[in-house]
């Protein structure tokens, strides 16, 4: 069980320094834009977070996922 703990971890912290090592590529380069903002209306937002506060919900109260 140890073992299969640590190559998680190991997993874990090689995913997290190849995702390092992109954003400071990224931020390096010349032609970066950087965010432009959210295009999204308000109101898709608003739908979408009361979706999720539900489907939230349902899964912790058991109500949703597996049986």
């Amino acid at each position: 069980m140890a073992r299969l703990i640590l190559l998680v971890l190991l997993v874990a912290a090689t995913a997290m320094a190849v995702a390092a090592v992109s954003v400071a590529l990224r931020s390096l380069s010349a032609d970066h834009k950087g965010a432009v903002g959210d295009t999204m209306p308000k109101t898709f937002s608003t739908i979408a977070y009361v979706l999720l506060i539900v489907l939230m919900f349902g899964v912790a109260t058991g109500w949703l996922g597996a049986t």
